[in-house]
């Protein structure tokens, strides 16, 4: 029987894989809330992620959730 940190530590690692892996754009964008734009000639209204950015979030919530994935084969 596994202990509930390890538990919790599956599902919470699944959560942010999913997150990471479906909806990436949203995560760049949370993750630089606050910080002063880089360039303010844009039109306004326009707020693009780079499509980099999104495919290396993408990356770590695969592995987010190959590591959650490993923990539930050790259960």
């Amino acid at each position: 029987m596994a202990d509930v940190r390890t538990l919790l530590a599956i599902v919470l690692g699944a959560l942010l894989g999913l997150v990471c892996v479906l909806a990436p754009g949203a995560v760049v964008r949370v993750q630089a809330a606050g910080r002063r734009p880089d360039g303010t000639g844009g039109e306004y209204g326009t707020d693009t992620v780079s499509t980099r950015w999104k495919r290396v979030v993408q990356a770590l919530g695969i592995g987010c959730l190959l590591v959650a994935a490993g923990l539930v084969t050790t259960l």
